[in-house]
């Protein structure tokens, strides 16, 4: 089978195209054939070389967390799933890859209304934004929330959960995504690059999550936030001199009493419900130069939307 990773750290053109044995489930795992993998900015933080710090790995390297495929073989103990099902699966590495092997406490079946390149852009974005949201903002019904990044992979699908709890919800983005967020039932958008409209609500929103890595951005959010408000951030949070002394602050990490599997779950019934869509930007082929184009894609300043490898 085909796989495509690196062996040295680098630009995109450092992929190369590995041939490798299909991998054998274990009892409790099933054999996918991968259909559609997603393309996430962690992965090429890994290619570049920026998380070798903190997360040491061998070469070859394979990225890819998000995958969707239709399951070929199941593991000798497997009996809730079947042959020919369509699953999504979020893994730590190794996605992408024509073959992977997978625990069934790491699938879910695909929802019906996503098409396979919708469901590749779900799993990390998706998890991330509901983890925020559901554990780490302490909102209550009707509070008012501000989403810095808006109409990024986890802004906007923030700005739709939060839309579905019924938050007063502000989007900020870009000015020229102003139609794409309008498009989710965003009554309140504010432009990050017309900074003077936001001074409007000074220290009015009661919740503030940051989603951008720009640290003006987290400055201009943080200008908004009401006393005995709260700031999370899955990116940065404004540095010490700059936070305030009646805000409660918290970056947003991976926990373990927080299953990806039950985010996925409770995402596919909103999904299904049609609470939450999946934007895709661009769905490039199932090759080496797919890849390569993708994270130089990912690199740029593109229209709102995954992008996606598929068959």
């Amino acid at each position: 089978m085909e796989k495509f990773g690196f062996n040295q750290f680098g630009d995109p053109t450092v992929f190369e195209r590995f041939e490798q044995a299909v991998p054998v489930p274990k009892e409790q795992q099933v054999l996918i054939k991968v259909l559609a993998f997603g393309i996430n900015p962690y992965d090429a933080l890994l290619r570049s070389g920026n998380q070798q710090t903190v997360r040491p790995l061998p070469f070859p390297i394979f990225p890819g967390a998000d995958v969707v495929g239709e399951i070929v073989e199941l593991g000798s103990a497997v009996d809730d799933y079947r042959v020919g099902e369509i699953v999504i699966n979020h893994r730590s590495l190794g996605g992408y890859s024509e073959f992977v092997t997978a625990s069934t406490n790491k699938i879910i079946r695909k929802p019906v209304s996503l098409s396979i390149a919708e469901a590749a852009g779900l799993p990390t974005a998706g998890i991330t934004a509901y983890n925020t949201l559901m554990h780490f903002t302490h909102f209550k019904h009707g509070d008012s929330i501000a989403i810095m990044g808006a109409s990024g992979a986890v802004g906007n699908l923030l700005v739709q959960l939060a839309l579905a709890a019924h938050l007063d919800v502000t989007a900020i983005a870009h000015s020229r995504n102003r139609e794409y967020l309008e498009s989710f039932g965003v009554q309140h958008i504010l432009a990050y690059d017309a900074p003077e409209s936001l001074v409007t609500i000074n220290r009015q929103i009661k919740i503030g999550v940051n989603t951008s890595q720009n640290p003006e951005s987290a400055q201009l959010l943080n200008q908004l936030i009401a006393p005995n408000g709260y700031f999370a951030s899955t990116t940065i949070l404004p540095t010490e001199d700059q936070q305030l002394a009646d805000v409660t602050y918290q970056m947003v990490y991976p926990r373990k009493d927080q299953p990806s599997l039950t985010a996925l779950q409770d995402l596919s019934e909103l999904i299904d419900q049609g609470l939450i869509h999946v934007t895709v930007h661009e769905t490039l082929p199932f090759t080496l130069d797919g890849v390569i184009t993708a994270h130089q894609l990912l690199a740029t300043h593109h229209a709102p939307g995954k992008i996606i490898i598929s068959r």
